[in-house]
């Protein structure tokens, strides 16, 4: 059986982990803090980043295309769709009830 690779080559994902530290230091530790500015990692220059975001793009495809990840799509889909319909269900029984209960209060004032 045929198993695709999904991890990047050596090359790329030494350049994607170099990447992924230096964007990850251009965050501030904690929402809406300031960025501690470290002189061996230096922010990611339009270029990189944008290297950044392609090297990202093939990892993902490649991890997607793995046959584990391909089934763990595809059972999180069907879970997604089960609670959509019982939503869909809950919404329609609640709105059922909300008419009752109109319906009694109505009678209750007669």
């Amino acid at each position: 059986m045929y198993e695709p690779k999904y991890k990047l080559n050596r090359r790329d994902a030494k350049r994607w982990h170099d990447l992924l530290v230096r964007h990850c230091l251009e965050m501030p530790d904690k929402p809406g803090g300031k960025v501690k500015r470290h002189k061996k990692y230096p922010p990611l220059t339009p270029a990189e980043n944008a290297e950044f975001e392609a090297l990202t793009k093939k990892r993902d495809r490649k991890h997607a295309a793995h046959p584990a990840a391909k089934l763990a799509l595809r059972r999180a889909r069907r879970q997604s769709h089960k609670i959509e319909k019982l939503l869909a269900k809950l919404e329609k029984l609640m709105k059922k009830l909300k008419r009752r209960q109109v319906k009694i209060k109505v009678d209750g004032k007669r």
